[in-house]
């Protein structure tokens, strides 16, 4: 049975483009540029795209396109490593269960933005503890220069996780403490999972109605809603840089950025940390690309898709860069602290830092709203290609399932939102980040390496060469074939060590 086509092609680039970029655009790409000294940053990151994300990800668009099937089926041109689809399978239906609660979390602070008093802003709330530091008033910004850099170091410098130094064991941030004792009421380790939170239980029977509608008539409407998905964080990304433009401070944020710290260069580390983010950030091994490309007509033409979506991923993470520095930069100016003194990562960036900052900013609550309406609708452009793996995974094993794709997506999501409920209790960000560490990715680094040796030592680099020029009569660079032969596996090897010896957040 032939698959499901793309009704314009321009579907499938924005849909992988959307998948690429995900919420982690904002959330993993500012702090390693921070972390990394600013625009010294992008050249390894930039080469890393090109000699390795490159590659790979025509790789995957390549035999998609040609098998013609789902992730499992894919390896039908070299059966003994059919594992690689089960895998895959296997870790996006984990990816979506853990991204589930994450999209509840988001959902609950965009829920919260709307309440006439933003409850991350101040200490006044019944949750807050007497250690509790709020943002600081004007009364205290005309106060001597000197007082003031010493009470906002003694702000930035308050959280006992992330990249923050201790000050104490007790003092929080007002967004601290709405994240971790309101939000949600987190008990002291994975040992003590606690309750579970009903709101977002609630929150993810809402994510999983949502993803149900846009998936279960396929890509014929999945491809449309990637349009709203992908445009609407681009445009407020667009609105977030013309407003920090607008403030000042903004422009030591962008110096901060673009100013290259060329003795960074020299640190193993930041080229190792480029290295992982060029190939996390294209989505390598996670069975959308190939799923997607297996619903392109044979003969498109794969190495022109390839460098439009590399490029434009590439284009977006450094858009987004500068609009976070412009608004990082007004409020460090603010503070009276250097921009270096909001360098954090993961869920301290999505839901302590970024929360805090938009309360310096004019009309607090509606930039709150955009922020996290941004950082959902990211969330279901990952999601959307998750689901769509699990099913084609499913539709390769049990072809009579084809006809009842919206029995199959039932069942996917509600399997999903059960495995879900620990994530939803008062230790479940334990959990999320025990699934980040642990079963995601590593693996998929694995996958990728597996993937390199299975297509250009055993299947064959001359076959491989052979099938593109059926598929669209023109031949490819040599050095994009020694790359996966040599070049890819060896990167993918370097970004294994890196998951294994540091975690994500």
């Amino acid at each position: 049975m032939a698959p499901e086509r793309w009704r314009h092609h321009l579907d499938y680039l924005i849909t992988l483009l959307g998948g690429s970029i995900g919420s982690g655009s904002l959330i993993k790409f500012p702090y390693l540029c921070m972390r990394n000294g600013g625009g010294a940053f992008l050249i390894p990151y930039a080469i890393f795209t090109f000699l390795g994300a490159i590659p790979c990800v025509f790789l995957e668009m390549v035999i998609g396109q040609l098998s013609q099937s789902g992730p499992i089926n894919v390896w039908n041109l070299c059966p003994p490593f059919k594992g690689i689809g089960f895998g895959i399978a296997t870790v996006m239906w984990l990816y979506v269960t853990y991204y589930m609660a994450i999209f509840a979390w988001f959902m609950y602070y965009f829920y919260h933005s709307f309440i006439a008093k933003l409850p991350w802003a101040t200490c006044d709330n019944s949750w807050n503890t007497p250690a509790c530091i709020t943002n600081i008033d004007s009364s205290i910004l005309n106060s001597t220069s000197a007082n003031v850099t010493n009470l906002t170091l003694i702000v930035v410098n308050t959280t006992t996780t992330g990249n923050y130094t201790n000050v104490t064991d007790t003092v929080m941030t007002a967004a601290e403490e709405f994240w971790k004792l309101q939000a949600l009421q987190m008990t002291d380790g994975l040992e003590d999972l606690g309750g579970i939170r009903l709101p977002f239980v609630g929150l993810m029977a809402v994510t999983c109605v949502v993803m149900f509608l846009v998936t279960f008539q396929g890509i014929r409407v999945s491809g449309k809603v990637v349009y709203v998905t992908v445009g609407v964080p681009i445009i407020l990304v667009f609105v977030f840089l013309i407003q920090g433009c607008l403030l000042p401070g903004s422009a030591d944020g962008i110096y901060f950025y673009v100013h290259p710290k060329f003795e960074k260069l020299l640190e193993p580390g930041m080229w190792i940390e480029a290295c992982s983010l060029a190939l996390y950030s294209l989505n390598i091994a996670m069975g959308n690309i190939i799923t997607m490309a297996g619903h392109n007509r044979v003969t498109n033409n794969c190495f022109r898709d390839v460098l439009i979506v590399s490029i434009a991923d590439m284009l977006c993470l450094i858009l987004v860069g500068f609009a976070f520095f412009a608004i990082i930069g007004h409020v460090a100016y603010l503070r009276g602290v250097p921009v270096e003194a909001y360098e954090s990562s993961g869920f301290n960036l999505a839901f302590i830092i970024y929360p805090e900052v938009m309360t310096y900013l004019p009309l607090p609550h509606v930039w709150s709203a955009l922020t996290f309406l941004a950082l959902m609708t990211l969330e279901v452009d990952s999601m959307l290609p998750g689901l769509e793996i699990i099913l084609a995974a499913v539709e390769d094993m049990f072809r009579g399932l084809a006809k009842h794709r919206w029995a199959v997506i039932s069942t996917i999501l509600l399997t999903n939102f059960l495995f879900a409920l620990p994530c939803t209790t008062q230790g479940g960000i334990y959990v999320v980040t025990l699934m980040d560490w642990y079963t995601y990715f590593p693996a998929v680094a694995v996958f990728a390496m597996l993937e390199c040796v299975a297509v250009s030592w055993c299947y064959g680099l001359e076959r491989l060469n052979q099938d593109i020029r059926a598929m669209w009569g023109k031949k490819v660079p040599q050095a994009m074939m020694l790359s996966i032969k040599y070049v890819c596996p060896l990167l993918l090897l370097v970004r294994l060590q890196t998951m294994v010896n540091r975690k994500q957040y």
